[in-house]
């Protein structure tokens, strides 16, 4: 019998991916559980398992075409009785499993972008409707389509170095690359009065990523505050323990599983800061899983750690490790980035001294790490050079007041200073 293949739930705020890449041929024989699809989201590149053991007939969707959740992508002719995965299983609402049900393949959208003033002032002159003629008459992906009516393309004119000739977005970005290519020995070359520029299409994870960016800065009022840390005990214990610690273990412990260990501690008198926030309902989390950014080339990715509150700092460490090298190889599950209920950003990696992060809704706050620095400060009546840190925690005031974070934030960084009252029979 046929079957068809949809799309399934792939994550949180995730409504549609992209094809990445076919991993079964038409024509190809499939047995459960075996890979089928590559799809790219806005999070992380995920391959798609057969429900079931057969043939694959047909692909409904090339290689490029963006798909919703729920839409079919593929046939496959289903041998004998067939075995059952619950890979495109989930849960409702109501507590009980099913399979998503049929929808219509998604279709990218057919808006023309752009505008004749521009191009024109640009010296590219082009009638919409040959223009939308020459994009329709070649077989190409649904992004090839939009930067050809982004940039007034007719894709008759473009060599296609795909197979069968087909029109890649290589291709394209290499026409309007050549397009504006001048020739200064020509005598009668003037330099153009316009501005040099390089135009970066946001398209793809950029595109999403910006979408909910936005949606996150201007649906909740954030208010950040900042406190110092004086990072002097914590800095003199980890340098006396690190090597022996990597040595018997093999992993070298960052402060992060120590910021997430004083996270928790805090919030045993400060719990609203664990939550999740609907709009209607405050969800006080009892668990703490704690997601931290990893940044990858011009991406951001937030894998959680889980029931961090039953963990030690050694296994905290250990599964920073392990989804940090999964996020960079792009290997992480929809598992791995789901559930989170607090985020721990680190930019001090990079240098910074501050900043403001971005609340990842619907959490309610977020820690920004920073760079420890030696300054001057006043002990006892002398001046002193201390390690300092400097935290800067964002919240959503709609539900967290200024004092309780400001007293949350004092209190996490009390636990930091004072590292011996805790860390002992916690590695």
């Amino acid at each position: 019998m046929e079957y068809k293949i949809v799309v399934p739930p792939l994550g949180e705020s995730v409504v549609e991916g992209t094809i990445v890449k076919w991993l079964k041929a038409e024509g190809e024989k499939v047995k459960v559980d075996e890979p089928l699809v590559e799809i790219m989201t806005d999070k992380i590149n995920i391959e798609i398992p057969s429900p079931y053991e057969g043939t694959m007939i047909k692909h409904l969707s090339p290689a490029d075409t963006v798909v919703e959740i729920g839409a079919e992508i593929a046939i496959m002719e289903v041998e004998g009785e067939a075995i059952k995965t619950k890979a495109f299983q989930t849960t409702a609402e109501d507590g009980k499993e099913h399979i998503p049900g049929e929808q219509e393949t998604a279709r990218p959208s057919e808006e023309f972008v752009g505008t004749t003033a521009h191009h024109e002032k640009m010296g590219i002159h082009a009638d919409k409707e040959a223009i939308d003629s020459g994009i329709k008459a070649v077989k190409s992906s649904p992004i090839v389509r939009r930067l050809a009516r982004e940039h007034f393309i007719d894709l008759r004119l473009v060599h296609g170095t795909g197979r069968d000739g087909r029109v890649s977005k290589e291709d394209v970005i290499n026409y309007i690359n050549a397009r504006h290519t001048i020739d200064k020995k020509k005598p009668d070359f003037i330099w153009p009065d316009t501005e040099v520029e390089e135009v970066i299409p946001i398209t793809g994870v950029r595109k999403v990523i910006s979408e909910h960016m936005t949606k996150a800065a201007f649906t909740i009022p954030h208010v950040t505050t900042f406190d110092d840390c004086d990072m002097s005990d914590l800095v003199a214990w980890r340098r006396k323990y690190v090597d022996r610690i990597e040595a018997e273990h093999g992993v070298r412990i960052t402060y992060m599983p120590f910021f997430v260990k004083a996270v928790i501690h805090a919030a045993k008198k400060f719990p609203w800061i664990n939550a999740t926030f609907d709009g209607d309902n405050l969800r006080v989390k009892k668990n703490f899983n704690i997601g931290f950014a990893v940044a990858r080339e011009n991406s951001l990715i937030v894998p959680v750690v889980r029931n961090c509150e039953q963990k030690s700092i050694l296994q905290i460490a250990m599964e920073m490790k392990e989804l940090g090298e999964k996020a960079n190889a792009d290997k992480l599950d929809i598992k791995d980035i789901q559930g989170g209920t607090f985020t721990i950003t680190n930019a001090g990696m990079f240098g910074a001294t501050a900043s403001t992060p971005i609340i990842a809704h619907p959490q309610v706050a977020i820690l920004g790490v920073h760079k420890i620095t030696d300054k001057p400060v006043a002990r006892d009546g002398e001046i002193v050079i201390r390690p300092i840190l400097n935290f800067g925690l964002s919240f959503d005031h709609r539900v967290i007041d200024g004092g309780y974070a400001v007293q949350f934030l004092r209190k996490m960084i009390e636990y930091l200073e004072e590292p011996e009252s805790w860390l002992i029979g916690v590695i």
